[in-house]
């Protein structure tokens, strides 16, 4: 079974994946916010968390009334590049390859934290990369 790529259950996986991830879960646990993703394709192809503490409390569709502190636009083979780690996350904002809206100090200063945020991208199983 597939699932499409920024849908609200890949979002949930995702979800799920950033709370099992050390160096997303500890790496942020400072920091509470809510980070958007996009598809660059059809940027009403969304999905959102909502991260308190480092946690993951809420993953799926853009939430009505929730403004993202964070949000990233990437083309499918981005976000499949930086799913493989293939794309360095810090390369691909600066290239703007991944446009980035947000506190750019904050996502800098947790560099670490936000590549392993990119990279479990690959990591969810069955994900449909079509548009």
């Amino acid at each position: 079974m597939t699932t499409p790529v920024l849908s609200p259950e890949w979002m949930q996986t995702y979800g799920e994946l950033w709370n099992n991830t050390e160096a997303t879960r500890q790496g942020l646990k400072k920091l509470s916010m809510v980070i958007e993703y996009r598809l660059a394709e059809d940027e009403s192809r969304a999905g959102q968390i909502q991260v308190v503490l480092g946690e993951v409390v809420r993953a799926g569709a853009p939430a009505d009334g929730v403004k993202p502190e964070f949000v990233l636009t990437a083309n499918t083979d981005t976000w499949q590049r930086l799913g493989l780690g293939e794309l360095p996350a810090a390369k691909a904002m600066v290239t703007r390859e991944v446009k980035f809206r947000g506190p750019m100090a904050v996502a800098m200063a947790n560099l670490p934290s936000l590549e392993a945020a990119m990279k479990m991208m690959g990591q969810i199983d069955g994900t449909d990369w079509s548009v």
